[in-house]
This record gives C-alpha cells, structure tokens and sequence, in this order.
C-alpha cells in the first residue's frame, strides 16, 4: 500500500508539473485558442495535444539533462534557437494573412487534426529553451532530483497527462462561445496569434544575434 501511494503521489506530481507548463497563454496558446474557435474543440485539442507532445519530449531531455545527457542541445542551442526563430516568423506572417475558415454552426473539420497537431508540435519544439524549465522545476519539486530511474516513465506520463489536461480543459470551455465569435473577431485573432509568434521569433533571433555572434 506504501508503494502505491508513493507511486499515486509520484503521477499527481507529473500532471500538476505538466498543467502547470502548459498553462500560461503564450503565441501556441493562442494559436490553439485560435483553431477552436475556427474549426472546434476537435481541432483546438489536437492542436494543444501536439504542444503537450512536445513538452513532454522536453520533459524527458529534462530529466535526463539533470545529469548530463543535456549536453548537447546546450552545445547546439544557437542553431536550435535560429531555426526555430526563423520557423516561428515564417509560420506567424503565413498566420497573421491567413483568412479564417468559418463553418456551420455545430460543425467539426477532422480532416486536418494531424497538420493541427503536427503544426503545434514543431511550433514547440522550435522554442527548446523549455527544457530549462522543466529543469528548474523537477530540481525545485521535492524528491524528483534523486529520483530512481525506473520510475521516470510515470513521472513523464503525469506531465503528458496535465499538460493534455490543461488544453482539455480550455477548448471545452472555448467550444461554448465559439459560435458567438465573428469572422472579424477570428480575422483579428489571426492576426493577434500571428503577430505574438512573429514578436517571439524575433526575440529568439535577437538572443541568438546578441549572445553567440556578436556577443556586446
């Protein structure tokens, strides 16, 4: 019974790592905010599945980065971090331009639920700089720094399942307003969604610029 609970207190710390991660609303939460209110809860949850995918994936380089396999993104990091500035431009002007799709009221668009998540995915995973976050995080969480390599897979499958959870959560509630939405309330979303991943991959650019080619 002592085993069961550790292991129960064990997955209960994954998901509330991986809800909490996912939570805050930046350029991928907008983009997933942006495709429920498009195309429905269908599309908006694989959307945000594609970001708890690649969290997740980050979760793992994270755990395994807590002693040493880190290594080589560290090593690597400003050719990750300018392809994925550059990816992240070029997908937020395609997105600020992109005209809205607007369906029927009740209709679902399954047809592009892999493109959606696939999108997400690399969308996250052009930003590896999250792997610092899963690092501080599993160092701050007590009984994780020292935890035993076997029991990796349920800490990992804890952050898949609160990040899932959280992007659960949020279309749910968005696919109840999505029909009182305008097509020029979507066309500015695009827009808005677009210009925060453009802003973002900037920065990205900037950091790679300023820090490893022409350090001040």
């Amino acid at each position: 019974m002592d085993i069961l609970l550790r292991e129960i207190i064990l997955l209960a710390k994954g998901i509330g790592i991986g809800f909490a991660v996912a939570a805050p609303v930046g350029p991928i939460g907008m983009l997933c905010i942006r495709l429920t209110l498009e195309k429905g809860r269908l599309a908006g949850f694989s959307g945000g599945l594609g970001a708890a995918v690649a969290d997740t994936i980050f979760a793992v380089v994270a755990i395994f980065g807590i002693t040493g396999l880190s290594g080589l993104i560290d090593s690597q990091r400003q050719w990750f971090e300018l392809g994925g500035g550059l990816f992240l431009i070029a997908f937020g002007v395609h997105l600020a331009l992109k005209k809205p799709l607007v369906v029927a009221d009740g209709e679902e668009v399954p047809q592009t639920l892999f493109a959606d998540f696939a999108k997400t995915l690399l969308l996250t995973l052009a930003n590896p700089v999250t792997v610092l976050s899963f690092m501080a995080v599993f160092a701050g969480v007590p009984g994780l720094v020292r935890l035993e390599m076997e029991r990796f897979p349920l800490l990992i499958m804890g952050v898949l399942v609160g990040a899932a959870g959280w992007w659960l959560s949020l279309v749910v509630v968005l696919g109840f307003i999505r029909h009182m939405i305008s097509e020029s309330t979507l066309i500015w979303l695009n827009r808005v969604a677009g210009g925060l991943l453009v802003a973002f991959g900037f920065y990205t650019l900037a950091h790679v610029i300023a820090v490893y080619f022409w350090p001040i």
